[in-house]
């Protein structure tokens, strides 16, 4: 079974953490120079090291400007906006697969339901088409497993379009981008054939417009799903 107790913060992860929270509360804006990091190691009552590193991290996820010699800043200009897409990005990356189900599981029984009630014929048809490609694949002894991956997140894209809401299709991606390697692992250690069985179930409630319970345990059926096969070694 996988463990989902908490696990003690590493001084680098204490560090990004507190100036992260900074950032997000408005306390540190963009054009802002950080404190250095002997300061910051003052304060925090940690080394030097930690604090460099999670200045790395933060410089890689676009979070702030490392300038040589001056110091570092939070991003500014047209970086400015995408911040906090960013700290969703850098909270995604150091997240459990028990964290990232439950944000999945929030995403698709809401938009299933959204779905069911938005849905025209072309969103329909691309659904269709991807349990149909994602079954063909399941009957080949030689298929990729990416290209079951593909055909499987593509469901999931074209249930988030037919919602018909951008922020809902920009931040699900984030999250499809995460979960994918768990999802992956879905395919390859429990039964192909079941995961298609459970879209068509998905599939059905939408093509039915049906909401509530009978919506959701469709979605219900398919996470539980996803996480018996983390369980599985």
């Amino acid at each position: 079974m996988l463990n989902s107790q908490k696990k003690p913060q590493t001084r680098v992860e204490f560090a990004l953490d507190y100036i992260t929270k900074e950032i997000a509360q408005g306390n540190l804006r963009a054009g802002d120079k950080l404190p250095n990091e002997k300061d910051l190691a003052e304060q925090l009552g940690i080394s030097r090291t930690p604090i460099r590193e999670a200045m790395k991290t933060l410089a890689v996820a676009g979070l702030i400007d490392i300038r040589h010699g001056h110091g570092s800043y939070v991003r500014e200009e047209k970086g400015a906006p995408a911040l906090p897409l960013n700290l969703f990005q850098l909270y995604l990356q150091d997240s459990t697969p028990e964290m990232l189900m439950e944000l999945r599981d929030i995403f698709d029984r809401n938009c299933s339901e959204l779905a069911a009630q938005r849905r025209t014929d072309e969103d329909l048809a691309r659904m269709r088409e991807c349990i149909d490609r994602l079954k063909a694949l399941t009957e080949q002894p030689d298929a990729s497993l990416d290209d079951m991956l593909k055909a499987d997140l593509d469901f999931h894209r074209a249930i988030y379009e037919a919602t018909g809401n951008k922020l809902i299709m920009t931040v699900a991606e984030f999250v499809l981008n995460m979960v994918a390697p768990w999802v992956r692992k879905s395919l390859d250690v429990s039964g192909r054939v079941r995961a298609v069985d459970l879209h068509e179930q998905i599939y059905d409630a939408i093509l039915k417009q049906e909401i509530g319970p009978q919506n959701r345990m469709s979605v219900d059926a398919n996470m539980q799903h996803f996480m018996q096969s983390l369980d599985k070694e």
